[in-house]
């Protein structure tokens, strides 16, 4: 039979095995800083359908400039608009690297303290005393589990902001780019206000010069061209403006900024989303309501902790080791533990307590602001669509019956060439109005997919443009110089 000896030495090389032991249990995490981006890349695939690039190296950021310029050959669409700047804006790149942080706030969430190293000497005329403590902080290790969860609950938080910024990236972009392109058509319309007002003033300047025409009417018909000049360069300079703040969106410069748009916005979609549907995606939708619940969760866990551990101070379990001045060694286990006299953990749990009821709060109130959001601009864009439908079907056709009927009489010599120039110019204003009303309508749209977290129907949104309205032609907008028959003109 063997009979093992448990010596007090053989004690203390078990307790400092347990202590190494368990300083080594997280000492070897790593930072995986990419670890939560892929779940940012099925967000937005399944949100938007778009691809998203973290460039993190040389290869990356080199795709990610080849797949720009392949989408940069053809005329620019809303989806490659949104492309080009989920692969090129950098304020983005930079955001996913909270990603990173958020994962390294994680991996320290589940790592140990350091265990203290503590040593003395006390010089003696016989000789040294020395002292030496090795203590390790086990609280942390009680706690290492509700650690772990509480920075998971944050990096999720995390992940989901990341993710709710990248939607609204992308809801900026296609916003400015229904801008851009209804400014591109409208320009094309004011330029053609500007030839028909200067056929009007060139045929007036020609019918004062005979004596046919009043130095006011004269001037009214000069007004009428310099004030569409200068309509053309306002358009003119909102078109640039409009276009750069697209380029710093889409992370554009250079020969990359050298980009076409197509020539009329899309037709609008012959059915809206159902109010009831609207609000229940909302709130299913909504990234950063989940983020809002992600935080009030790590509050919960954080507060829980708190009060679980509110009378354990710092636990410390270590080695003692002394040798005295004669040469004698001693050694024994050494406890440390805090007295929780003062202060009990009450000042930290009541703000737990407050910060988690914000939280909470904060939670109902987005839901409430969700669900205001999505009827409010679910009726902005109901009633657009009504407008755009109006200028389609009522007043485009009249304004062309106008100009046509106007044409007929013209020809019959009953009316001036000035009324047909009027005709002319109010169908183009016309036209004006519906391209204005047709962008507001897309700019709603966009932020209706705003507020709901993602897209509504791209498959309604992909229709093809109707025909434009009818544009005066040159006979339209100008008159014969040597025309006897100007039944419509006043003489003074």
């Amino acid at each position: 039979m063997t009979v093992i000896e448990h010596t007090p030495a053989r004690g203390i090389r078990i307790l400092v095995a347990m202590l190494l032991g368990v300083s080594m249990l997280g000492g070897c995490a790593t930072v995986q800083r990419e670890a939560s981006f892929p779940q940012v890349q099925s967000a937005v695939a399944n949100n938007l359908g778009q691809k998203i690039e973290w460039n993190r190296d040389g290869e990356r950021g080199q795709r990610a400039q080849q797949a720009t310029r392949t989408l940069l050959r053809e005329k620019l669409s809303a989806e490659a608009a949104l492309q080009i700047a989920l692969l090129n804006n950098r304020r983005l790149q930079a955001r996913f690297e909270e990603l990173g942080i958020a994962q390294a706030d994680l991996v320290e969430a589940g790592l140990l303290e350091n265990p203290v190293l503590s040593a003395g000497a006390l010089f003696k005329d016989a000789g040294t005393e020395i002292d030496l403590d090795i203590v390790q902080n086990f609280l942390g290790v009680f706690t290492l589990s509700a650690r772990k969860k509480i920075g998971r609950a944050a990096a999720e938080q995390v992940t989901l902001e990341v993710s709710r910024d990248v939607l609204n990236l992308a809801s900026e972009v296609q916003a400015q780019y229904y801008r851009v392109v209804g400014d591109a058509e409208a320009l094309v319309l004011a330029r053609q206000i500007v030839m028909a007002t200067q056929a009007a003033a060139e045929l007036a300047q020609r019918q004062y010069a005979a004596g046919n025409l009043s130095k006011r009417e004269q001037s009214l018909q000069q007004v009428f061209y310099a004030q569409s000049l200068l309509e053309v360069a306002q358009a003119e300079a909102q078109l640039d403006a409009d276009r750069e703040k697209l380029n710093r969106l889409m992370g554009l410069w250079g020969a990359n900024t050298r980009w076409n748009v197509p020539d009329r916005l899309p037709q609008i979609p012959a059915t809206l989303p159902a109010l009831d549907d609207v609000e229940r995606q909302a709130i299913e939708r909504r990234l950063d309501l989940a983020a809002a619940k992600k935080e009030a969760e790590g509050l919960t866990q954080a507060l829980n902790l708190a009060r679980q551990y509110r009378w354990l101070s710092p636990l410390g379990i270590g080695v003692k080791f002394k040798r005295d001045v004669d040469g004698e060694k001693s050694y024994g286990p050494k406890v440390e533990l805090g007295l929780p006299f003062f202060n009990q953990g009450q000042a930290r749990i009541a703000r737990l307590e407050s910060e988690r009821k914000r939280a909470e709060e904060r939670v109902a109130a987005l839901a409430v602001d969700i669900r205001s959001e999505a009827r409010e601009t679910r009726g902005r864009l109901n009633a657009l669509h009504q407008s755009v439908r109006h200028y389609e079907k009522a007043l485009l056709p009249l304004q062309q019956t106008i100009v046509t009927e106007t044409l007929k009489f013209y020809n019959g010599m009953l009316l001036g060439v000035y009324d047909l120039l009027l005709a002319s110019q109010n169908q183009i204003q016309t036209g004006r109005q519906y391209i204005a009303a047709n962008r507001d309508f897309w700019l709603a749209w966009t932020e209706l997919e705003h507020v709901l977290g993602g897209r509504l129907s791209p498959q309604a949104a992909a229709g093809t443009p109707e025909p434009p309205p009818r544009q005066p032609t040159e006979s339209d907008t100008e008159a014969p110089a040597d025309n006897p028959h100007h039944h419509g003109d006043k003489q003074s």
